[in-house]
């Protein structure tokens, strides 16, 4: 079991409630968006809480391409699909 290492846990909780309450309200975030939006850097980390210590395993990811200054990227986008939405 993963634990949350993070020395300013209230807002790391806090962190990952807006992030799930977004995501169960049908949005979906990349890392940049996710930065911007909660002022989260690590969102990999907030998904991994919430699926592995919280048991949400209705978060779904896939990979998307965005266009950058240099090209194209591959970005993970995470999301909740609303047939397994249990919000």
């Amino acid at each position: 079991m993963t634990r949350n290492i993070n020395p300013n846990t209230e807002r790391s909780m806090n962190q990952k409630q807006r992030i799930l309450e977004y995501l169960q309200a049908g949005g979906s975030l990349t890392a940049l968006e996710a930065l911007h939006r909660f002022g989260a850097s690590r969102l990999a980390s907030r998904i991994s809480d919430l699926i592995i210590n919280e048991g949400h395993t209705e978060i779904k990811k896939e990979y998307i391409q965005v266009q950058t200054a240099s090209g194209k990227a591959r970005v993970m986008r995470y999301y909740i699909d609303p047939e397994l939405n249990l919000a």
